[in-house]
C-alpha cells in the first residue's frame, strides 16, 4: 500500500491490529478480498469457480478439477485493484468536543477542519497457476496466489484520524496439489499451501486522553496533546490445507465442492514508537502502567504479537454448457468468520488490549459465463453479491465494509500465430453498500467517538496469459 503521513490519536494502537486482522481475514468474503482466479475467473466474477473446461485456477480453488484437464497449462496474471473510501459525519473527544490538535510547548490548540474524509489503496497482485497431467488418472498442480491483502490510507486532514492511519497487510502463498480420477464421471483432490504474511499498521497514541479516562487518574487534561504514533511491523509464515471432489452428472454438467481450511497465524515482530519530547517523557515516566496496570510502553519499542487465524470457507460450483458457443456458472461461497471473537495485542507475553470484534460468517453467491463469438473470441459477463462479515456495533474505518455487488466484464482471445496461447482481460466493478461508522474507543484508546457514514467503491482490471503445452 501506498501510505499518506496522516495525524491521529488513540492510546494504545490497540486498533492497530484491528486492521491487520481484518485485512489479513477477507480473503473469501468482504472487506479487501483477493478472489484467487485469473482474468476468466474474474471476467465470470466468479461464477462456476474453476470448473470452466481447461482453467488451471483449479490448482488451488479446487483441485480435483484438474483430473478433467488433458494437458499441461499455465496461466499468468496481473491484477490492479482500487479501492476509494469517502467518509461523512462527525468525530468527537473523551469529552465530547470537536477534535483539536494541541502545540506541546504552546498549548495551541488547532481544529481539525471538516467532516468528510478519502481513504483507499491501489495496488497490483501477481498469480500463477500450473496443471500437468502425469497419466489418465493422475494431475499435479502448482499455484502462487495472493489469498490475503489491504491497504489502507486516510488524508492527513480526516477527522477521524483519531481511528485510522495507515494499514498495509499481504500474503504470499505457493501451493501443490494433487487430483485423482476415479471413473469419467468423478475425481477428487486435496492440496497443501506453505504462506508468508507480512505488513505494518500504524496508529497515533494519545495518552492524555487516555489517562484523562482512567480510574486510578482522572485529571480532564486535554485530549491531541502533541504527537506519538505507534507503529507495529510482524510476519510470520504458516502452512494450510484444501481439497475438493467434482462430478459430471452429465455429458454437459459439471458439479464441485471444495474446502479451505482454517489456517493458524500468529504473527510476531516488533513495535516502534515515534514521539515528541513531551510525550516520550510520559511513556519511559510509567504514565501507561500507572494509568491502566499491567501496561508497559518502551519508547524504544519492543516485541509485538497477534493471532491472525484465517477461517474455513467452502464453495458449491456449478456448470453447465448449454451449446458449443454459451456456457454458463453458479457458485455459493461460505466463509467461517464467527471464528473471529476478537483481536488480542500482546508483547513479551503480557496482553496490552483485547478488541471484540464477533465477525458473523458471510456467503458469496455468484452467477456467470462464456459466450463465444468465434472460435478465437469469447465474451464473458457475471455478478456476485458479497456479504460482509462486519457488524455495525463493531466496524471501523480500517475496513469500513459493507455488502457489496460485483458486476464484471471479460473476453479470451486465442492467438493463431503462437498455438496454444491465448490473452484473456477483465474489468470488475465493486458496488458497496454505504457502511455505519458508529464507533466508541475504549478507554485505554483515548474514548474518542466517530458517528458516520464511509461511502466504497472499488475496480479490478486482471490480464492473464495462458498457455497451454
Amino acid at each position: 500500500m501506498t501510505n499518506k503521513k496522516q495525524q491521529g490519536r488513540t492510546l494504545l494502537s490497540l486498533a492497530i491490529l484491528s486492521g491487520l486482522m481484518t485485512a489479513a481475514g477477507h480473503a473469501q468474503a468482504g472487506g479487501f478480498a483477493t478472489p484467487t482466479f485469473g482474468a476468466p475467473g474474474w471476467g465470470r466474477a466468479f461464477g462456476g469457480g474453476s470448473l470452466f473446461q481447461n482453467d488451471p485456477s483449479a490448482a488451488y480453488n479446487n483441485p480435483a478439477g484438474m483430473a478433467f484437464i488433458d494437458r499441461t497449462i499455465s496461466q499468468f496474471t496481473v491484477d490492479y485493484a482500487r479501492i476509494n473510501i469517502k467518509y461523512k459525519g462527525t468525530a468527537k473527544d473523551y469529552a465530547g468536543n470537536d477534535p483539536v490538535s494541541v502545540d506541546p510547548t504552546t498549548l495551541n490548540s488547532t481544529p481539525r477542519t471538516g467532516d468528510g474524509g478519502q481513504g483507499g489503496f491501489t495496488a497490483w497482485l501477481p498469480t500463477g497457476f500450473l496443471v500437468m497431467p502425469i497419466n489418465d488418472r493422475f494431475a499435479f498442480g502448482l499455484s502462487q496466489v495472493v489469498p490475503m491483502g489491504a491497504r489502507t490510507t486516510w488524508d492527513e486532514d480526516w477527522i477521524g484520524r483519531d481511528f485510522a492511519v495507515d494499514t498495509r497487510i499481504e500474503t504470499v502463498g505457493v501451493t501443490g496439489s494433487l487430483s485423482f480420477k476415479v471413473n469419467d464421471e468423478f475425481s477428487v483432490g486435496a492440496g497443501a499451501i506453505v504462506q508468508h504474511t507480512k505488513g505494518f499498521v500504524s496508529q497515533n497514541i494519545d495518552l492524555y486522553a487516555a489517562a484523562a479516562l482512567s480510574p486510578t487518574i482522572g485529571i480532564p487534561f486535554p485530549s491531541g496533546v502533541g504527537s506519538s504514533l505507534m507503529r507495529v511491523k510482524v510476519d510470520n509464515t504458516s502452512v494450510g490445507w484444501f481439497a475438493g471432489v467434482v462430478w459430471k452428472p452429465t455429458e454437459f454438467d459439471t458439479l464441485g465442492l471444495n474446502y479451505h481450511a482454517k489456517i493458524k497465524n500468529k504473527l510476531e515482530g516488533k513495535y516502534s514508537i515515534y514521539a515528541d519530547e513531551a510525550n516520550k517523557a510520559l511513556i519511559d515516566g510509567g504514565l501507561p502502567a500507572l494509568a491502566y496496570p499491567g501496561l508497559n510502553l518502551n519508547s524504544n519499542g519492543a516485541n509485538a504479537s497477534t493471532q491472525l487465524d484465517i477461517p474455513a470457507n467452502a464453495s458449491v460450483d456449478w456448470v453447465h454448457q448449454f451449446n458449443d458457443r454459451l456456457t454458463l456458472g453458479a457458485s455459493v461461497t461460505w466463509t467461517q468468520w464467527s471464528s473471529f471473537k476478537a483481536l488480542t495485542l500482546k508483547s513479551d507475553g503480557s496482553q496490552i488490549v483485547s478488541i471484540p470484534y464477533n465477525y458473523k460468517d458471510a456467503w458469496m453467491v455468484s452467477l456467470g459465463g462464456d459466450y463465444k463469438f468465434t472460435d478465437d473470441f469469447t465474451f464473458r459477463a457475471g455478478v456476485a453479491t458479497d456479504q460482509t462479515p462486519t457488524r455495525n456495533s463493531t466496524r471501523d474505518p480500517r475496513i469500513p465494509d459493507g455488502d457489496r455487488i460485483f458486476a464484471s466484464l471479460g473476453f479470451g482471445y486465442n492467438i493463431r500465430a503462437i498455438p496454444g496461447l491465448s490473452i484473456d482481460g477483465a474489468y470488475s466493478r465493486q458496488f458497496v453498500e454505504k457502511a455505519k461508522l458508529r464507533t466508541h474507543n475504549q478507554d485505554r484508546l483515548g474514548g474518542a467517538t466517530l458517528d458516520g457514514k464511509a461511502d466504497a467503491k472499488g475496480e479490478v482490471v486482471s490480464l492473464s496469459a495462458t498457455y497451454a503445452f
